[in-house]
């Protein structure tokens, strides 16, 4: 995860989002924002992490492959 972060900011970017388990993503800073949300799913499951202390408000929606089942 660390590692995952650090290519991230490299690249430039000024955060990520996650859906997953509070207790593991928070240990790398993770945290659940107000006004940040992803439709369908517990609040406390969607999280996130700024490079810059900023962050984005509004619906988020993930790539179509994320939904894919089967």
């Amino acid at each position: 995860m660390e590692k995952a972060l650090a290519d991230l900011k490299e690249k430039g970017a000024e955060g990520c989002v996650v859906l997953g388990d509070p207790n593991y993503y928070g240990r790398f800073g993770f945290k659940v924002i107000d006004g940040l949300v992803l439709p369908g799913v517990p609040a406390e499951y969607f999280q996130a992490l700024s490079f810059s202390g900023n962050f984005p408000q509004g619906e988020v929606a993930y790539h179509e492959a994320f939904w894919v089942q089967g």
